[in-house]
């Protein structure tokens, strides 16, 4: 069995070593290339990276509005008399934050889309272009395996 499966982590299979895991993707219709292109580029530094920075973005945002969410009903439940003060007329505390939370949810994507254009597509496409050429070997000069970074 190859290495890395037994347990062994950190290392990345040799290609001779790899060939069982050719017909993994095949019952999904994918080729068998495309399967040792995605062995390949799991173990990628670059691909490591960019998984960290979406889930680290990702972890930020859902905290964001958690927090902005819960504290919303926090007031809504507990401090009605903050939320029931009157700002201008008819309008309250409780509508403000009420529209302020649609308003937030639209800054947030609005935000979370500039940071994927900027961030994390170009680190995509670079990954994906490596990979049409052929570049996904991600083997070093570590005996012929690549440490997991």
């Amino acid at each position: 069995m190859v290495d890395y499966l037994e347990g062994k982590p950190g290392m990345v299979p040799e290609v001779k070593e790899a060939e069982p895991l050719r017909g993994v993707g095949e019952q999904r219709g994918r080729s068998q290339g495309a399967t040792m292109s995605a062995v390949f580029a799991s173990w990628n530094p670059q691909f490591v990276t960019l998984r960290r920075r979406s889930m680290a973005q990702m972890i930020i945002l859902v905290a964001t509005v958690l927090a902005w969410y819960l504290g919303y009903l926090f007031l809504s439940a507990y401090q009605r008399d903050v939320m029931g003060y009157q700002v201008v007329g008819s309008v309250n505390v409780a509508l403000i934050v009420g529209v302020g939370q649609f308003v937030s949810t639209f800054f947030i994507a609005w935000a979370y889309g500039r940071y994927t254009r900027r961030r994390l597509d170009p680190l995509a496409e670079q990954i994906r272009t490596g990979s049409d050429n052929g570049d996904a070997d991600t083997r070093t000069c570590h005996g012929g395996k690549a440490g997991r970074p």
